[in-house]
């Protein structure tokens, strides 16, 4: 059969298509004649793609004007070659507008891979429940595949830019390594929509069932080779900031337009006219744009950083009275009392001299100076980022090797790797960035703070021992600079670790008293604490007992265990965002650690959990300490506060993910790092919305660099609007579609039972394949399953929801559900898919190409397979990737040979489990698996451990079993039952049986 492609023509779109001609040879190259579509179809307009540059009509916009092009070189783009491949044609890629090839009617008889003969089964440990009655067997190598289609979008992104106004109706799939070309537009890795195509009215949204919403990930790294996020600081002052509306103060952008000889400029999200300052003003071309259109990046891409100054910084806190809010305002209290009494003595010399002093103006002067200074101190000046390191220096810590790894982890996060062996004073690269300042606090029984000013010739310790009035007892040396005070810090970290294995901070851990402490220190400026916890808080404010109960699980009482169990920790958190800091908790339980409560530190201030349930140090201290590092590397805004606007006819509903919320229109994140994101639900307001006109969507994200540089970052998108049903079908992203369903989904679970969640889900799917079938599909027997091809995997991301760790069936610890949840509704939509729908390729079938790069410089990938036992064999070893972990599976037949060039142990006895990185051997098969895993960690942006499995020899290939979701596991159907399931459901909806008839059959 000939292979699927996410670009056909959906057939209830198109008309028969015309018949190209025969061809001798396929491989020649020749022209393909596209399908015509039906005369109605085009009758009102030609609906483009995701963000799409349309004409628009005569009402305030010039038919003719499109945001200016920005040039960028152009790239080779030869055919694309492989298994997957589009068939070769005549009409190759012009530069800057690629032309997409409709699929030919001749092609070669594609070959579709089936499942071994000899596959294994699954465990019987891990196997799910299945169909009763009659069933029909289906062939798996006919239904729908996710990875083929990945590989499909992987070629032709391996050809060719993805260019944000001319998309043709195609978005790089989320796992797709591309190049986009910011043309107005902001890239998808930024801003994704669900619909780039609008419904016009809120029943046709209705009807088709699906979400509409945007996933927002706005400082999601950008590739290598793509033009890095312009900074516009033309207009920095005291007053003045960027250029907005005077309506709803929206920011200047691509879209916008300038009249009446560019004094003004129209908001394309109000429609109102504005004044253009003097400042900013520039006459207009004959064609209506700025002369100056190509030296002003806010007018041509679609994200842009603007430095703002002092109006945009952020609002302080009330201050708390602590030693430490004094010194952060020691400064201008000196500088006023300084200025305070030069102005007394000049006036008593001018008084002794005979002089007029003119006391009064003199008074009102300084009077007017205090009133300013009063009114500056109600802001917060930007300044480098702040982190606070809290460590668990209890007993049960030291004595699991904790205390010692994360010390060491601490110190590479901040200096780098120890180079040995060439130099006692060789210079170590310095890790963390300039302008930013540490600090470091210990806790068990008590809470010590560390001074670590650089003026001592050791740091110091100061314990306070009052858990429920926390305070500082210092004022200068708690924050220093990591390069200044680098000894103290060393020695520090060298310290605790003694401290700790002596056993005399008690086996207690005071960690909520250590929070406050810590937040004393950065109340008035903002900032960061990783706080490391070895078990439950039993000590000190935010005392937390036990409340796991097993019998609760799978019932409706087990949301309660979802949520904080007390409310110290819920007006902790709160607390902690109102002062913009943020928390990432380091977790590394031995039993229940109750993470609903702990995590909601971070889940509130925009931070991270990271769990390590059985901490071991062999096994684990590579992913800590890579963990440690991203907190210290990777870009982090602090003090964020987000707002999104929409034009007319509409408006965001609702939002999702892990932020603080005080109004209906803006979030707080008092952290927010590249691998975040948040959804925004979007729906229709008013009328009904004008067909031949755009709608637009702005988010304006007001931050602070973790350099101390107070920012507005801004990410725009247009998108085309439309009135008939298949046009929406037709260019919906599944994928977008699939997060929102899912960070929707797990934000219920503290007010929901999970059986109602996971059967919402189901019903939610169903519908949308149901709608499509009734207003879409083309007629054909009743009882044939028809999926649109943009949605055809839906079922299957469906049954990856059902089955993953929040909302899985069994018996799952409320620590292991907490954190997913909340994991989930953080997550990128990258690392979201890879781990619904995890990759899996097999390693003893590698070509000898595959792993390095290719002519055009391009790595070799090999082909991925179906995450099922039925593709397996127990002579062959697979690589899985779920975005989180990877799992090297080998089975028990495996040839020696492998495990050799992989490990250099002769047998799989001997392989050491706790290893969970893979040796550097000087081995074909070893150094294409690292370029393989080195490619997909950077593609996802998160460290990949290792995880050696044996078949039938470690507790492992449990986890390894779940994460083949195509079987039947995890409490929930195989894929293929699954499918039927869905398909009665639809069947006897369509005959009015509701569910309760038999008149189905396969498709």
């Amino acid at each position: 059969m000939p292979p699927r492609s996410r670009y056909a023509v959906d057939p209830s779109l198109s008309g028969p298509a015309q018949q190209p001609q025969v061809q001798q040879q396929w491989q020649q190259q020749s022209q393909s004649t596209s399908p015509q579509p039906h005369s109605d179809y085009y009758q009102h307009q030609q609906q483009p793609g995701y963000g799409q540059q349309q004409q628009y009509g005569q009402q305030g916009y010039d038919p003719n004007y499109v945001p200016q092009l920005h040039q960028v070189s152009d790239r080779p783009a030869p055919a694309p070659t492989g298994e997957y491949a589009p068939t070769p044609s005549s009409s190759h890629h012009q530069a800057h507008q690629p032309q997409y090839q409709q699929q030919q009617q001749e092609q070669p008889q594609y070959h579709v891979p089936q499942p071994p003969q000899n596959h294994i089964p699954p465990p019987p440990h891990s196997s799910g429940p299945t169909l009763t009655g009659p069933r029909v067997r289906i062939d798996p190598s006919q239904v729908p595949n996710p990875v083929e289609a990945q590989e499909l979008d992987q070629n032709l992104y391996d050809d060719e830019d993805f260019f944000t106004c001319q998309t043709r109706g195609l978005v790089p799939l989320v796992g797709t390594d591309y190049r986009g070309i910011d043309q107005g537009n902001s890239l998808p890795r930024h801003l994704r929509a669900t619909l780039p195509v609008i419904p016009s009215t809120s029943q046709l949204l209705d009807t088709t069932a699906l979400p509409f919403g945007l996933i927002v990930q706005p400082f999601a790294q950008t590739r290598y080779d793509e033009n890095p996020i312009p900074t516009v600081s033309s207009w920095i002052s005291e007053e003045e900031g960027p250029p907005r509306c005077e309506k709803c103060r929206g920011y200047i952008n691509p879209w916008c337009k300038f009249v009446d000889g560019g004094r003004k400029w129209g908001c394309n999200l109000c429609g109102a006219n504005n004044v253009v300052s003097p400042t900013y003003f520039c006459h207009l071309s004959p064609s209506g744009q700025r002369l100056d259109h190509s030296e002003r990046p806010e007018l041509q891409f679609g994200t842009c950083d603007y430095l703002v100054g002092r109006s945009y910084w952020a609002m302080q806190p009330p201050p708390s009275g602590s030693l430490m809010d004094v010194a952060v305002d020691a400064g201008n209290s000196a500088t006023d009392a300084i200025s305070s009494t030069a102005s007394d003595l000049l006036g008593g010399l001018q008084a002794s001299l005979g002089q007029d002093t003119s006391t009064a103006s003199s008074t009102n002067y300084r009077e007017r100076e205090k009133e300013r200074k009063k009114e500056l101190m109600k802001y917060r000046k930007p300044s480098g980022l702040a982190r606070v390191f809290v460590v668990d220096v209890s007993k049960p810590a030291a004595d699991r090797g904790i205390v010692r790894e994360v010390c060491q982890g601490i110190r590479k996060a901040l200096y780098g790797e120890k180079k040995e062996g060439e130099g006692e004073e060789e210079e170590e690269e310095i890790k963390i960035g300039r302008g930013e300042r540490v600090g470091i606090v210990s806790c068990a029984e008590n809470v010590g703070f560390w001074n670590l000013s650089s003026t001592q010739s050791s740091p110091s310790q100061m314990i306070v021992s009052d858990l429920e009035d926390m305070f500082i007892p210092f004022t200068t040396g708690f924050l220093v600079d990591p390069t200044e005070s680098r000894s103290q810090i060393e020695a520090v970290l060298d310290l605790l670790p003694a401290i700790a294995e002596r056993g005399g901070e008690g086996n207690r851990v005071a960690a909520g008293s250590a929070v406050k402490g810590a937040l004393a220190g950065l109340r008035m400026q903002g900032g960061q604490i990783n706080i490391f916890l070895s078990g439950l808080v039993s000590h000190g404010a935010g005392t937390l007992t036990s409340r796991e109960d097993p019998t609760i699980y799978n019932t409706d009482k087990e949301k309660s265990l979802f949520s904080p169990s007390n409310s110290f920790w819920r007006d902790l958190s709160e607390e902690l965002a109102e002062c913009g800091v943020g928390v990432n908790t380091f977790i590394f339980p031995e039993v229940y650690c109750d993470v609903a409560s702990i995590g909601a530190l971070s889940a509130v201030t925009g931070g991270e959990v990271f769990f390590h349930p059985k901490f071991q140090p062999v096994r684990d201290r590579n992913l800590l300490h890579q963990e440690i590092g991203s907190t210290i590397s990777r870009e982090t805004a602090y003090n964020v506060t987000v707002r999104i606007r929409c034009s007319n006819g509409l408006r965001v509903s609702d939002h999702l993910g892990n932020f603080y919320q005080r109004s209906m229109t803006d979030l707080e994140f008092s952290l927010l790092d590249a691998s975040k994101s948040f959804v925004a639900v979007l729906k229709h307001e008013g009328s009904r919305l004008d067909d031949r006109q755009p709608a637009f969507i702005q988010v304006a994200i007001l931050y602070t660099t973790s350099g101390g540089e107070r920012k507005v970052r801004l990410l725009n998108m247009n998108f085309s609007v439309t009135s008939l049903i298949g046009n929406v079908f037709k260019f919906a992203d599944q994928e977008a579609g699939v997060g929102v369903l899912l960070k929707g989904a797990v934000s219920q679970m503290p007010t929901r039972s999970l059986r109602d969640i996971k059967k919402a889900l189901t019903e939610r799917c169903n519908r949308v394949l149901l709608m499509y079938r009734k207003h879409c599909a083309p007629a054909v027997q009743q009882g044939q399953l028809i999926l649109p091809e943009g949605f055809k995997l839906l079922p299957l991301y469906t049954l990856c929801m059902l089955k993953s760790k929040p909302l899985k069936g069994g018996n799952v610890t409320s620590d292991v559900r907490v954190h997913y949840m909340r994991q989930f509704k953080s997550l990128s939509a990258t690392r979201t898919i890879n781990l619904l729908y995890p990759k899996l390729l097999a390693v003893h079938d590698l070509n000898e190409n595959v792993g390095f790069p290719d002519s055009r410089g391009k790595l070799v990938l090999p082909t991925f397979m179906r995450a099922s036992y039925g593709w397996m064999v127990a002579e062959g070893a697979y690589l899985l990737t779920n975005g989180e972990v990877a799992m090297l599976w080998f089975g028990s037949a495996v040839n020696p040979q492998i495990i050799d060039d992989l490990y250099g142990v002769d047998n799989l006895q001997d392989l050491d489990v706790r290893m969970t990185q893979l040796p550097k051997l000087p081995t074909l098969l070893s150094t294409q698996i690292r370029n393989i895993l080195t490619h997909l960690e950077r593609v996802i942006d998160h460290h990949l451990p290792v995880i050696i499995v044996r078949q039938n020899m470690d507790g492992m290939e449990i986890e390894f079993a779940n994460q083949l979701v195509e079987d039947s596991n995890n409490d929930a159907l195989s894929y293929t039952d699954y499918l039927m399931t869905a398909h009665k459901s639809i069947t006897n909806e369509l005959s009015g049986n509701g569910g309760k008839g038999d008149s189905w059959k396969p498709w």
